[in-house]
């Protein structure tokens, strides 16, 4: 005779799957809303933003800036912040940032 599965059981299970699916939707709305916000399209690059950031508001694909950059995928530029990025090749934030305009403009 198989055994039976506690209800409590079957109902936590049932909470935590839904609790679950309930924290990634939320994060997926939240997210489409803020990309839905014309506010966010083609903004100017700043030091607080990642690269990923700039491709989505530019609407360019994954990781195409990067190599129009130079920066090699896999050196660590992933999620840092574009100061940063500027900080690790030695450059300053403004001209980095000069730099992702040039890059942007060539592309669009």
């Amino acid at each position: 005779m198989p055994r039976r599965i506690p209800r409590k059981l079957l109902l936590t299970v049932l909470v935590l799957a839904l609790l679950g699916a309930g924290f990634f939707t939320t994060k997926a709305v939240r997210r489409a809303l803020y990309w839905a916000d014309p506010q966010h399209h083609e903004q100017a690059p700043e030091g607080w933003m990642t690269l990923g950031y700039v491709e989505r508001s530019h609407r360019l694909p994954p990781r195409s800036l990067g190599p129009l950059l130079g920066i090699a995928p896999g050196s660590g530029a992933g999620h840092r912040s574009l100061a940063e990025i500027a900080a690790m090749r030695d450059q300053s934030v403004e001209s980095f940032l000069a730099e992702i305009d040039a890059a942007l403009e060539r592309v669009q």
